[in-house]
């Protein structure tokens, strides 16, 4: 064999580098068979590898590191395993959603590592090394090994004995606890409460946007001072996007995986289970990351029910609560409208129309107004159009939906559903990176008393949000205002406005997705305040550093906005913060941490404020809090 290439080993060492930080790299080793441990006892095997993904992910540039050192000392085999965590790094560096070298070094991924691991490669075809015995029969692989699944097993041990969400030790052992500046707003914005739909349960805990307007507002209540309150992590095998509060105070988390669909009910102060049920099959898909149907939305309704749609064309109520008032879950009924919907289509959400009539939209155009007392489901559909989100309902039963194509808003005429009212928006010609879909990534948002309506388009080169009079009659009347907003080339969003009065926010999304959350990378920063007058529109203020991946944020009529954001970090740490913004300023008033390590990313969840000000936010691997002292 020709003499070996001293290069090799520090190419090796350079791939580990850019595959992932040394910080994530031990952390994730530590935290993610301790995730296993926890989801295996809920005997949810897609789910167990889901958690053990980061696992995955850590071994890679552990083994370029063993092989690195197996090639100093001439193991048999150390070629063929570079060529392997190679060729692997190579597939890692060019996998859909990388954005190329990012701000956030070490952690570059994309072009710097391809282009490392292609030189890798092209000096192993050079030296034409020989095949010879597996890395794994050396001394050095079978300590390895050892080691690895010896400790595994230790870690997912410990995780199966407790609730709590593991993060990473590490990460949260340097990042800072909390960053403070004050607890008060510089001032409050006036605002009334959204009017109560007569179907949903008590505003604004009924939906993950709070109401039938979906505000997400909040006009009873502050947010809490972080200083003396605690952080409480409690895993529930899947992302919680939809919390919800019943007439007792108890929390209902909607919690979603792969696979499954679960009900808890929780106790808001400790987010103890009190109950919990599995109450729906999800098949699994390759997008199941950004495919919300079939229990990424759910509400309350005003029986105290959980009305949730299914992955096969239910729709499904759920009791929370006994006669007594106990916490279960049990089936109340049950509606088949599958036949209504197109192959393959999911149905994104059902919401309280007029008395005993349910809303309800597919993914593909489809959409239907249910009869509740017959069963009887009318339908229509809006034709190469897609439904990414949920939809608002006025006090007068119309349902406010936007499309791929439109914004519209129909009325069940004799049962039927009828647009009344449409206005066409820029889509844009790309699905940018951070959204679901080629479209607007918001649900419709009613304000001012439900005198607009307002979403944001897909425009190319600024996205922006645009403001319509409600009230119109008329088929294509003019938007009020179009304001662009972020920076060029780097603007979008997949969630709904934050309306207040007459104020909206909105936050960037841009950059956004599971992969690219992760080894100390985060999303383009962006948050606006955008106030509606008789004249138009007016940009209050702009914040252009805070960086918000993907949460449905909230805002208070107190002044200020509960938000979850994650900075770049040059360590590769991934620290999560519940924060609060002066919705009078856009100032950032203080951040808490609520922990490290993929588990705590929100992944499209909300942000949640109880009434005593605790914050929620749904994460991948349960919800975590940021709660009042006891007592």
């Amino acid at each position: 064999m020709r003499p070996r290439p001293r290069l090799l080993p520090a190419l090796l060492v350079l791939q580990a580098l850019l595959v992932a930080s040394p910080i994530a790299t031990i952390d994730n080793l530590i935290t993610a068979p301790r995730a296993v441990g926890a989801q295996a006892l809920r005997a949810d095997l897609p789910a167990t590898i889901a958690s053990g993904l980061p696992f995955v992910v850590a071994l890679l540039p552990v083994s370029m590191l063993a092989v690195a050192v197996a090639i100093g000392r001439r193991t048999p085999g150390a070629y063929v395993g570079a060529g392997i965590v190679s060729v692997i790094a190579l597939l890692v560096g060019v996998l859909p959603g990388q954005r190329g070298m990012t701000t956030a070094a070490p952690v570059l991924h994309g072009i710097p590592l391809v282009l490392v691991a292609a030189a890798t490669l092209v000096l192993l075809v050079r030296t034409r090394a020989q095949r010879t015995r597996d890395l794994g029969r050396s001394r050095v692989g079978r300590a390895t090994a050892a080691l690895l699944v010896g400790g595994f097993v230790a870690l997912a041990a410990l995780g199966a004995t407790r609730g709590s969400i593991p993060v990473a030790p590490i990460a949260a052992a340097v990042s800072q606890d909390l960053d403070f500046d004050r607890a008060e707003p510089r001032g409050s914005i006036e605002a009334e409460p959204s009017v109560q739909h007569p179907g949903l349960a008590p505003d604004p805990d009924s939906n993950i946007h709070g109401d039938a307007a979906m505000s997400d507002a909040y006009t009873d209540r502050e947010v809490l001072d972080p200083r003396d309150a605690r952080v409480i992590r409690r895993h529930l095998g899947g992302v919680c996007a939809s919390v919800l509060r019943d007439e007792h105070d108890r929390l209902v988390a909607v919690c979603v995986n792969a696979t499954r669909v679960t009900i808890n009910v929780l106790d808001p102060h400790t987010l103890e289970v009190l109950a919990r049920r599995h109450v729906a099959d999800r098949p699994f898909r390759l997008d199941f990351a950004t495919n919300f149907a079939g229990g990424g939305y759910a509400v309350l309704d005003a029986d105290q029910r959980v009305v949730l749609p299914t992955s096969d064309g239910w729709i499904t109520r759920w009791s929370v609560a006994d006669d007594a008032g106990e916490p279960q879950v049990e089936p109340v009924d049950e509606f088949d409208i599958g036949d209504g919907l197109l192959d393959g289509e999911g149905i994104n959400s059902a919401l309280p129309g007029e008395e005993g009539q349910l809303w309800v939209v597919g993914q593909l155009g489809s959409v239907a107004s249910l009869d509740t007392s017959t069963g009887r489901a009318e339908w229509m559909r809006f034709e190469d159009a897609d439904i990414e989100n949920s939809f608002a309902v006025g006090s007068d039963g119309r349902a406010w939906v936007v499309t791929s194509r439109d914004l519209v808003a129909l009325r069940a005429v004799g049962g039927r559903p009828q647009v009344q009212w449409r206005q066409d928006y820029d889509a844009g010609t790309r699905r940018k990176p951070g959204q679901t879909s080629r479209a607007s990534g918001t649900t419709p948002t009613l304000m001012a008393g439900e005198r607009y309506v307002a979403i944001t388009d897909n425009a190319d080169p600024r996205m922006h949000v645009v403001v319509y009079d409600a009230r119109a009659r008329i088929m294509g009347a003019k938007a009020i205002c179009r304001v662009p907003v972020f920076a060029p080339d780097r603007s979008a969003t997949d969630n709904s406005l934050i309306a207040i009065g007459d104020s909206l926010i909105v936050e960037s999304n841009y950059g956004y997705n599971l992969f690219d959350a992760t080894f100390g990378r985060s999303t383009e920063p962006g948050l606006v305040r955008i106030d509606v007058t008789e004249d138009g529109c007016e940009t209050v203020w702009s914040n252009d550093e805070i960086r918000i991946p993907s949460t449905v944020s909230k805002g208070t009529a107190a002044g200020v906005i509960a938000t979850y954001t994650k900075g770049e970090s040059v360590a590769g740490i991934d620290a999560w913060w519940f924060t609060a913004v002066d919705a009078t300023t856009g100032d950032v008033m203080w951040r808490r941490l609520a922990g490290t390590g993929p588990m705590v990313n929100n992944h499209y969840a909300a942000t949640y404020v109880g009434p005593d000000g605790s914050m929620y936010v749904g994460v991948t691997g349960g919800l975590v809090a940021l709660v009042p002292p006891p007592g």
